[in-house]
């Protein structure tokens, strides 16, 4: 058995079918579930297969089963509250990242994560605090790294503040004790939006960095009036975004018959590999704010569609 007949639409709908009738009716977790059975099939057909091997593990939990691109509008998804002063939307799980919304109404608690945290400042304005006394200002348009397991904690401000954040590893939240202080390599790092520097390029785009040597590659994206992109795609890196000023349309398949329109304010996920090319449908410039997780090759550049 090859790795596409391990991960084509046949195998994850078994794994889908093997989802214990005991199991929540939500799309995540759901998913989830499918994606671990899938892995664990692969799983006994390799069995030489190093555990690390990224590409084959990114393979094996692909979470958009059509190969189509999804969008989704933030407002829509189910809500969670893992702590006092914190609501959580999941809006994509692949492999080991999510992809969530989160609304800080109020000072929450100190609490760490075992992953780590790429983030964009949506909306609002607060501060995140890293240990007692010291703390940063987040506001509109800020790009934020909390590296993992680093206690922190979030300070509400006048306006809620809404972040839209990548987070690796495991989705648990656990509160803690204040730290009295923090190492220098365990800060939290902000980067505003006149402080990004240039990295990999495409036609007609103009992609910028917050930090260009993490893990996640995060990157504001900006395209004129009426551009098109360059066929390209992200090798196997997972691939989420969302629209600041759209709409745009993002154009894919064998000829690039299909498009897929992404309107002010939804958020979207691009399957590993996939050839597509972005467009600006409208005479004004787009702006749009993607995360690539996996490692390089961040883009790689193509003559045509496929």
């Amino acid at each position: 058995m090859t790795i596409s007949e391990i991960t084509d639409q046949r195998t994850l709908t078994e794994s889908a079918n093997a989802v214990t009738d005991d199991t929540p009716e939500t799309p995540t977790v759901l998913l989830d579930r499918a994606q671990r059975h899938a892995t664990s099939v692969a799983s006994e057909h390799f069995l030489n297969l190093p555990p690390d091997k990224e590409v084959i593990r990114l393979r094996l939990h692909r979470y958009d089963m059509s190969g189509d691109i999804r969008v989704v509008d933030p407002t829509d998804r189910d809500r969670t509250e893992p702590m006092a002063g914190l609501i959580e939307q999941t809006l994509f799980h692949v492999a080991d990242y999510r992809f969530v919304l989160l609304r800080i109404d109020e000072n929450t608690p100190w609490h760490v994560r075992e992953g780590a945290i790429y983030g964009w400042v949506r909306t609002g304005q607060g501060r995140i605090a890293h240990s007692e006394g010291q703390s940063t200002a987040i506001e509109t348009g800020d790009f934020l790294h909390v590296p993992p397991t680093t206690v922190h904690r979030y300070i509400g401000g006048v306006d809620q503040l809404e972040i839209l954040a990548v987070v690796t590893g495991d989705s648990d939240i656990t509160q803690v004790a204040a730290p009295p202080t923090t190492d220098i390599d365990s800060e939290p790092a902000i980067v505003g939006p006149d402080d990004l520097v240039s990295t990999v390029e495409s036609p007609n785009l103009i992609r910028e960095t917050p930090f260009p040597e993490a893990a996640v590659l995060m990157m504001r994206v900006q395209a004129a009036g009426g551009a098109a992109a360059g066929w390209h795609h992200h090798g196997e890196n997972v691939y989420f975004g969302y629209a600041v000023d759209g709409p745009s349309e993002t154009e894919y398949g064998p000829a690039g018959e299909n498009s897929a329109r992404i309107e002010i304010g939804e958020c979207f996920h691009v399957p590993p590999e996939l050839i597509h090319r972005d467009t600006n449908p409208t005479d004004t410039a787009h702006t749009g704010i993607i995360w690539l997780c996996g490692g390089e090759p961040w883009i790689v550049n193509v003559e045509g569609p496929g």
